[in-house]
């Protein structure tokens, strides 16, 4: 008998803490949605991610059992640890179609951006369509809404002291010149005659120091530690590679190369861009001005090359249309590739929504969101 009562009180207990797992866009478990309509919502939420940063997932149940919809939407994102760790930049939209409830649970990163009684009144305002039965349309709303109140891509920082758009620029530059710099010195380290343990250990305190008196420098800053280190190591990247190509190809393929790359910092440092853009936004904008600046440069030089080189007669023209074309245009393309940048690349859409692995990124929510009933 009391082996009876103790079951008949645990069993409710392990039901109502068994949650869905969410692992994709989408997770319809009342098989509502048509697979195209499945489709349309998942691409839909892959470019809310791509575009604000945002990590949305959607999850139809049928029921919450009697459970309240908030504490069972706080469990389903508990597991799932919706948006990225630091930023908690998750949300979680639970539709319970046979208790006609909805429940839009908000990561910490987001609560200042979609209050309560916003995502309240989100969910409200898409009553009719679900009502009617028109889920897609009704998820695609609210999808739109929480969108146009996220703060964009480079809006959700941790918290710290916001730094003017100039400390910012000016920080740029400083990380620049510092990945400059070490950058030549590890190449003057691989061509070293002297090679070993000691030689290794110089190498790794030039690759680790900058960063680490980065980081210190903008420690009170809303600047975060993945995009100054996303900045240097490609910056590093590109330096390295015109450095390389001037100590063991061509010296003026190298200058022209590292003096774009400086040319087009400087401008990007002097012009007027968006406060939102942020390091990420300096870095890209950087590479695309360095790009045309090594393409100006190169042209010069080869004009320069080519009137040196008609005026001191046929053997020496012929010269410098063999060497060139065999060396200049190698290396060309070596300092082209070594300098791509793809800002994308964490957020690409690419993949169709059946096969998207949407697992949380470690985010957490405090409880905060909103609920309607329909």
């Amino acid at each position: 008998m009391v082996k009876a009562v103790l079951l008949s009180l645990l069993l409710p207990t392990l039901f109502l803490g068994t949650v869905p797992s969410v692992t994709r866009p989408v997770t319809d478990l009342t098989e509502t949605l048509r697979a195209q309509e499945m489709e349309t919502v998942a691409q839909s939420l892959l470019k809310l991610r791509k575009e604000k940063r945002v990590q949305m997932a959607v999850l139809l149940v049928d029921t919450t059992n009697g459970q309240p919809i908030e504490d069972y939407a706080e469990e389903v994102f508990r597991v799932w640890k919706g948006g990225e760790a630091g930023r908690d930049n998750g949300v979680l939209l639970v539709i319970a179609k046979g208790d006609r409830r909805s429940r839009l649970e908000v990561g910490y990163g987001l609560e200042s951006d979609l209050t309560d009684g916003e995502a309240q009144t989100l969910l409200h305002a898409q009553g009719p369509l679900l009502r009617q039965g028109r889920f897609e349309a009704a998820l695609l709303a609210i999808i739109a809404g929480v969108s146009g109140q996220a703060p964009g891509p480079f809006g959700l920082q941790p918290p710290g002291t916001d730094w003017p758009f100039w400390a910012v620029s000016a920080f740029f530059l400083t990380l620049v010149v510092f990945a400059f710099v070490a950058a030549g010195l590890l190449i003057q380290c691989g061509l070293s005659a002297r090679q070993g343990a000691v030689m290794r250990v110089v190498a790794g305190m030039l690759v680790l120091i900058p960063p680490v008196v980065l980081v210190s420098i903008s420690w009170d800053s809303q600047m975060a530690l993945e995009d100054i280190l996303l900045v240097y190591v490609a910056m590093l990247a590109a330096c390295l590679g015109g450095w390389f190509v001037a100590r063991q190809r061509s010296g003026v393929v190298g200058g022209v190369l590292l003096a774009g790359i400086l040319l087009g910092s400087v401008a990007c440092w002097m012009w007027p861009l968006s406060p939102s853009a942020g390091l990420v936004g300096l870095l890209a904008w950087a590479l695309f001005l360095s790009i045309a600046a090594i393409l100006a440069l190169g042209f010069i030089v080869a004009v320069v090359k080519g009137i040196s080189a008609g005026g001191s007669g046929d053997s020496s023209s012929s010269s410098w249309a063999t060497s060139s074309s065999s060396s200049y245009s190698t290396d060309w393309s070596f300092s082209s590739s070594s300098s791509s940048y793809d800002s994308s690349s964490s957020y690409s859409s690419s993949d169709s929504s059946s096969s998207s692995d949407w697992s949380g990124g470690g985010g957490s929510s405090g409880g905060g969101g909103g609920s309607d009933s329909w």
